[in-house]
């Protein structure tokens, strides 16, 4: 537990519990106290462990502030190389929170990294505007019958008084203009994020109209900064962060830091740390991540190695009724009895179903983020059994002897592991390793031939 100011900053794991002094986070009243962007979300779980009121993590990792008083950093509990390219492989939503928190800038800005950016900038900016744009003194020069400000007695001499011109004068002034280094590159990346907004697109995204409307009011705060085309204002130091801002000016920096992401087209890393930019903590739920990036592989591979099957989403149209309700139905005591699946019949709802042409399914597979194993003496252990039930079940009512489970590695053997057979059902674990960013690749690959194989996707089509 790491200490700042008044402070208290946490790490931890998803799904660990922390020791935090409840004082912290219950109030006087016996009611807990949390900042209210996840009040009432599944990110945090207060229960009794050992006799003991404590805090649990959930799947959601990134910088969490708790209250006023307590910050989480939750990090991932299975080792992933690259969440940002797994978020935006999905295009996952994230959580966005106001609190701020340190991101390091990578790779080229996307559509998903222009949409965080945008939500940010716009906030930004308002702020500059709610407490004064920059201005600097700029000194000006002006020739004629009605000097002001400071008269230039050589420039007099040397253009009129050697000409004998006696009613003119040389002088100069100071003004205060807002058109320095700073706006400019906050100008740029305005610009840049409005014409993101106004892009074609097949669907218009909810709120992008708010939005244009919004920056448009801003933009007009901005009219007598000039527009610097060349980005010669990135060669500023105290735009590239050199040279401190005044004190009384502080506020630019995070802006300035997004606005040089903006106008590099540098796109963001959501793994925690890094120091490029300030912005909003984003929280991602791990669960449904490693469960949506495993669905969008397969069906980018299926599409790209022509499989004669759709790769579905078991939890809307891959699924199928769990409950047959037969008719009659069975007699026990002299009278058929009536089943409650007549009019509830269920769901069973894999999280990947392969469908074929002619409506047969040759493979269902359950996506779980859960550990197993790590803490175990052996490398390989078994699946939860809770998981191998339901695999089993959903393998059963859509008529497979086989069923597949996928895992994050954690360690032991990678890829494909026999478990073992329920009766008529063998299971299947695939380990994907997401560990190394240079390998990640590869085992996708093997993923998508382990599926091929069990769904008999063979020759060309595999």
């Amino acid at each position: 537990m790491l200490e700042r100011s008044d402070i208290t900053v946490v790490e931890c794991e998803e799904y660990e519990h922390v020791d935090i002094d409840d004082s912290l986070w219950v109030s006087d009243q016996h009611t807990i106290v949390l900042n209210s962007e996840i009040d009432g979300r599944d990110v945090l779980r207060a229960s009794f462990r050992r006799g003991k009121l404590q805090l649990q993590a959930t799947s959601y990792v990134g910088v969490i502030p708790l209250n006023d008083r307590v910050v989480l950093r939750v990090r991932p509990r299975v080792p992933l190389a690259n969440l940002t390219r797994m978020v935006i492989a999905t295009g996952h939503s994230v959580l966005p929170l106001r609190a701020f928190r340190e991101y390091a800038g990578r790779g080229t800005a996307d559509d998903w990294a222009m949409d965080i950016y945008t939500d940010a900038l716009l906030d930004h900016v308002d702020t500059i505007l709610d407490l004064g744009m920059m201005r600097v003194y700029q000194r000006l020069e002006g020739e004629g019958p009605y000097p002001h400000g400071r008269i230039d007695v050589a420039r007099t001499v040397q253009r009129f008084a050697a000409r004998g011109v006696p009613n003119k004068a040389a002088y100069s002034w100071y003004e205060r203009t807002v058109d320095v280094p700073t706006n400019r590159c906050v100008k740029a990346a305005m610009e840049l994020v409005l014409g993101h907004l106004l892009k074609e697109r097949d669907q218009p995204r909810k709120g992008d109209r708010a939005k244009v409307k919004r920056l448009a009011g801003q933009l007009a705060a901005f009219d007598e900064v000039t527009d610097d085309t060349d980005l010669q204002f990135l060669e500023d130091p105290e735009v590239r962060g050199e040279v401190p801002l005044p004190d009384p000016r502080a506020y630019y920096r995070p802006a300035l830091d997004l606005a040089v992401l903006i106008v590099r087209g540098q796109g963001i890393a959501l793994e925690i740390g890094g120091d490029d930019v300030r912005m909003g903590s984003l929280l991602i739920d791990t669960n449904s991540l490693f469960e949506n990036f495993v669905r969008v592989s397969l069906t980018k591979h299926a599409a790209a190695q022509r499989w004669p099957v759709e790769v579905l989403d078991g939890n809307k149209e891959g699924k199928v009724d769990l409950y047959d309700a037969p008719s009659p139905g069975p007699n026990l005591f002299g009278h058929p009895l009536d089943a409650l699946a007549r009019f509830d019949a269920g769901a069973a709802q894999p999280d990947i179903v392969l469908r074929d042409v002619s409506g047969h399914f040759p493979l269902i597979a359950e996506v779980k983020n859960t550990i197993h194993g790590r803490d175990a003496q052996r490398d390989d252990v078994l699946p939860e059994r809770s998981e191998v039930e339901q695999a089993v079940t959903y393998a059963l009512r859509y008529d497979l002897p086989f069923t597949l489970l996928i895992h994050p590695w954690i360690r032991g053997t990678k890829g494909l592991v026999y478990v073992g057979r329920v009766r008529t059902v063998d299971v299947y674990d695939f380990r994907l390793d997401l560990s190394r960013d240079d390998e990640i690749d590869a085992a996708l690959e093997d993923m998508a031939r382990v599926v091929a194989r069990l769904a008999r996707i063979t020759g060309s089509e595999a």
